[in-house]
């Protein structure tokens, strides 16, 4: 009578249907032994071996002129993949802290664990899950409960946040009792090579349930693109078959990241070094490469710097390509390039989204054309022209709030007609989320925060402080949040880019639902401001 079995801690990864080749999957050279086995049920299977070199163990250190290396010991790093097939799929498994190299990342299926664990598991189980937030594709965070819980408590937002990994208990027992699922699935899990088939033809038909059946289908919304994958080359041709024929439809240059606008004047591209533009775009770009092809290479090759008025390069530099973003059709689904990264957006939320942006109600404000270095010159400008319509509440009139005692911008402008008008030049995501961000935490505090009404109220002119009731809050529609984006884009639509009218429509939602009329407005630049500005060389002092 055979006995239990142990249990196993497994990490298994799908290859792609398209890999039917076992040579795909695993890489050339990588390994120092390859066996050949007959595994029950599953037939021939390909075991793939790398021994390391012998070496002491990183601690010994510690023991320095005590303890010689040579009587502690040294070992070998050992790693394997065992690469089986069933149910017409090749499925790779992965032992030691190396045997994932073993594996070509383009070969294996995107997120295979993470939807096997989503279908697998109780929504009520939940212990750590990893998201990535839309309004800020660098913000990427883990969040773990002390105890089993449901998704909602860990805060995602359906709207803004990818998950990338989620760690549960599985509902069958016999699927394990532990899973994280990533692009692999690590399972604790009773296992032999006897049933080995049986599980991974259980979390094959795991992974090929449509996650909408337990309420998931939200997760399929976005999802990045590992630059490992075969689309990333059939999307570059398409963006690059755009670029070389001067197609700019839903492809732009724009200021990657938040900037101090005080210091910066300008900015200046390799190759075009006379040249100051005031804004990043594709148009100041095209005068710097004259007859050559514009292409992604050459994107990445070229630089565009901050420069101060004296036409030095300050505070950043970035290559153009990561300034560049796009929007490509393809094969069905919409693709994002953004910030240098691919995301895939699913179909009908890119319609649910771009209806969702449409209703936002344009402003029917007439604020001054741009001719301005910085934002804060221009709010300081329109409040001097205006001083009876708009006060000025922009960064040097934050206050301090909150238990933290942490600043707070309550607008940029407010005006006389109970309007928060926030002001923010034209930039990626996350550029553009900043702004949604002040809007929402100066809206929320002002519906909800008697001490801060009073702190908002002192810190506006005489003629204006009656508008604030400190007392009470805010009656429904009484206050407008407007934001407002400086674009040197011609015509009245304000086009934003699909990070940014997801984030904008979520911050729309919840400003309705405290009560407040909410809008967007362009602000156009000069057009006489726009052109560059044109400096001699810099001078080379002798030595």
């Amino acid at each position: 009578m055979s006995s239990e079995p142990k249990t196993q801690h497994l990490t298994i990864f799908l290859a792609q249907e398209i890999v039917a080749d076992i040579a795909m999957l695993v890489k050339d050279g990588s390994y120092t032994k390859h066996i050949e086995l007959s595994l029950p049920k599953l037939g021939l299977a390909h075991l793939y071996i790398k021994i390391g070199a012998r070496v002491s163990p990183p601690w010994v250190s510690i023991f320095d002129g005590i303890v010689s290396p040579d009587d502690v010991g040294k070992s070998n790093g050992i790693s394997a993949v065992l690469i089986v097939r069933t149910s017409g799929r090749l499925f790779a498994l992965t032992f030691g802290q190396g045997g994932r190299f073993l594996i070509s990342e383009s070969s294996i299926e995107s997120r295979f664990g993470l939807i096997v664990t989503l279908n697998s598991v109780n929504s009520e189980s939940l212990r750590c899950i990893d998201k990535q937030s839309l309004d800020n594709l660098e913000s990427q965070s883990r969040i773990q409960s002390a105890y089993e819980t449901t998704p909602d408590q860990f805060g995602i937002d359906i709207e803004q946040d990818m998950l990338k990994a989620i760690v549960g208990s599985p509902v069958q027992s016999s699927l394990g009792s532990r899973m994280t699922g990533t692009d692999s699935l690590s399972v604790s899990v009773k296992a032999t090579v006897h049933n080995l088939k049986d599980l991974l033809d259980a979390y094959l038909t795991k992974f090929q349930i449509d996650l909408s059946k337990k309420g998931y289908e939200w997760v399929n919304n976005i999802s990045n693109i590992k630059q490992s994958s075969s689309i990333i080359g059939a999307l570059e041709q398409q963006l690059d078959t755009k670029l070389k024929t001067k197609d700019f439809s839903n492809i732009w240059l724009s200021i990657p990241e938040i900037i101090p606008w005080e210091m910066v004047k300008g900015f200046v591209f390799t190759h075009g070094r006379k040249l100051i533009h005031p804004d990043i775009t594709m148009d100041g770009f095209l005068t710097t490469v004259k007859d050559k092809n514009i292409d992604i290479e050459l994107l990445k090759q070229r630089k565009v710097s901050c420069a101060d008025e004296n036409h030095k390069n300050i505070f950043r530099t970035w290559p153009v390509y990561r300034c560049l973003y796009a929007e490509i059709d393809y094969d069905g689904s919409t693709y994002v390039l953004n910030d240098g990264k691919w995301f895939r957006i699913e179909p009908d939320f890119v319609k649910k989204t771009n209806i969702a942006y449409a209703q936002i109600p344009m402003s029917k404000l007439t604020l001054p054309v741009y001719q301005h270095n910085a934002e804060g010159e221009y709010n300081q400008d329109v409040a001097h022209q205006h001083p009876t319509k708009y006060a000025l509440l922009d960064d040097k009139q934050k206050v301090f709030h909150g238990g933290g005692k942490g600043q707070v911008e309550i607008c940029d402008l407010f005006g006389l007609d109970k309007n928060l008008i926030h002001i923010k030049r034209y930039g990626k995501s996350s550029v553009l989320s900043h702004l949604f961000s002040q809007g929402f935490v100066s809206g929320q505090l002002l519906q909800l925060d008697t001490e801060f009404r009073a702190k908002m109220k002192d810190k506006l002119p005489p003629s204006f402080k009656s508008l604030i009731n400190v007392g009470a809050r805010p009656l429904e529609k009484e206050f407008t949040v407007t934001f407002a984006v400086i674009s040197e884009d011609q015509g009245m639509d304000l086009h934003l880019p699909f990070f940014s009218r997801v984030n904008i429509n979520n911050t729309y939602r919840i400003l309705k639902g405290y009560g407040y009329k909410v809008e967007l407005l362009k602000i156009l630049v000069d057009p006489t401001y726009a052109k560059t500005k044109k400096y001699p060389p810099e001078k080379v002092k002798k030595k």
